[in-house]
């Protein structure tokens, strides 16, 4: 029997270990389509990345639709990614990039074998007004490969990679939606000093959705603060109760992040309607800005609660350029009403007339037995 239990804990071990080894390998692996343009989000799905200085890291950074990109990047600095390409061919290879200098190169490498150069001939625009570059005719086999850039210029802000077969025109990008008034009266929501737990926001998609986008200050937290946001993303269904007390479909955790930042959260999901809750783990400087007006195209619910006149700081990052900005959200369920047959009430009070006569016969009966 002992033995049979020691077998037991090493097997759970095993697979402890296993489940961790997996987990920590996982990677992005972008997938290259044959019809359209692929666009790789450069500061979200890499493999890796590399800086060549002294000790600074690179900078991961938002503009003003709350997109990620690489700030400022430097000679050297090297980025990597894993494409499994549908169909073999040729692709027009370009960077988006949001600098005033109309100069830069980049060595490219495919699966460990440099393959060429991009010499980039368009002129920037200015910062963080995104274009994009001179395209580099790149050959791909079918299958998974590693592609690999380093970047030969100081200086540029690096977006996306777009992959868009040879002979085809860059397709559809998507858009990013503002989902609340940005003229509306806005307050810095401190989960802490409102005795929140938890902000639920409930909105209808129109598109499929590559990412969710929020905005949020730490009111300047001191070195060391244990602050965080955790988003996680439930499926609507049927109810705003059974939504959330079903399983996310994604998740993210935002440790110690910075003072005003965007909290950019990447999924791949259908559209369709959805509901982001956001909590924290009960420490200071945690929150999210919160605009004083409703919005037609989300719900606020502070704490399993209807909040009228409120709006979150939402932007929906849609993989394609949808028909509408938001769809219609679903009603809010009213209150069941009570059966006075079926209700709390009616059982506490059947339940006390029922215990009052027990109580009685078994009165009755210790008088007999007494003899009294």
């Amino acid at each position: 029997m002992r033995k049979l239990t020691l077998l037991v804990l090493v097997l759970s071990l095993l697979l402890s270990i296993s489940a961790i080894t997996i987990y920590a390998e996982e990677v992005p692996v972008i997938k290259v389509a044959n019809d359209r343009t692929t666009k790789i989000i450069m500061a979200t799905q890499y493999t890796e990345y590399k800086d060549n200085s002294e000790g600074d890291e690179l900078y991961i950074a938002t503009d003003d639709i709350g997109d990620v990109y690489f700030d400022c990047i430097r000679t050297g600095d090297t980025f990597t990614y894993t494409i499994d390409v549908e169909s073999a061919g040729t692709y027009n290879m370009c960077l988006t990039f949001g600098w005033l200098d109309s100069t830069g190169s980049y060595t490219i490498e495919l699966d460990g074998t440099e393959v060429g150069v991009l010499e980039n001939k368009v002129d920037g625009l200015g910062w963080r007004v995104w274009t994009n570059s001179t395209p580099y005719a790149l050959n791909l086999s079918k299958g998974r490969h590693t592609l690999k850039i380093t970047n030969g210029t100081a200086g540029p802000n690096l977006k996306y990679i777009l992959l868009t077969p040879e002979g085809k025109d860059i397709t559809d990008l998507g858009k990013s939606v503002h989902l609340y008034n940005k003229d509306a009266a806005r307050t810095p929501w401190n989960f802490l000093e409102n005795g929140t737990e938890t902000i639920d926001i409930q909105f209808n998609a129109t598109a499929p959705i590559e990412a969710l986008k929020i905005f949020a200050p730490n009111w300047i937290a001191p070195a060391g603060s244990e602050h965080e946001l955790e988003f996680k993303l439930y499926k609507w269904d049927k109810s705003y109760e059974k939504t959330i007390a079903g399983s996310p479909i994604a998740s993210k955790l935002f440790p110690r992040y910075g003072d005003g930042v965007w909290l950019y959260m990447p999924v791949d999901v259908e559209a369709g309607e959805y509901i982001l809750s956001v909590s924290n783990n009960g420490t200071d400087h945690s929150g999210f800005y919160l605009r004083e007006e409703a919005y037609a195209g989300q719900r606020v619910y502070i704490d399993n609660v209807v909040q009228e006149g409120k709006s979150a700081e939402l932007i929906i990052a849609y993989a394609t350029t949808p028909s509408a900005d938001y769809g219609e959200l679903s009603a809010i369920e009213a209150p069941e009403t009570e059966n006075p047959q079926t209700s709390d009430t009616f059982a506490v009070y059947t339940s006390t007339i029922v215990a009052a006569c027990v109580l009685v016969v078994l009165k009755k009966c210790k008088v007999k037995f007494m003899g009294y």
